[in-house]
């Protein structure tokens, strides 16, 4: 039950890091502006062709690393449940 609300949570971590890079890039494709077009338009374009993808980048391996951290633990907890099972079998004998 606990593990499929993270794997839940790691694919829509992988979906909304994915859609971010893909929007980042498509802004690199080249348009056609007109000359009264202000500075400021520029210069948040920019800054959205670098942070887009970057966070996009960032939150996929930020999911991937915490969901392979919670993996990592769940299967470490239950081999430690089985060895508690077996040295309660071994006091009760």
């Amino acid at each position: 039950m606990e593990t499929s609300k993270y794997r839940i949570l790691y694919v829509c971590s992988m979906t909304a890091g994915l859609m971010l890079l893909l929007s980042g890039l498509a802004l690199w494709i080249p348009r056609t502006t007109r000359s009264d077009t202000p500075d400021a338009y520029y210069i948040v374009w920019y800054c959205l062709k670098l942070l887009l993808p970057a966070a996009g980048l960032l939150l996929m391996v930020i999911g991937s690393f915490v969901y392979s951290a919670y993996k990592d633990l769940y299967r470490e907890i239950r081999e430690l449940k089985d060895q508690v099972r077996s040295l309660e079998k071994k006091v009760s004998s």
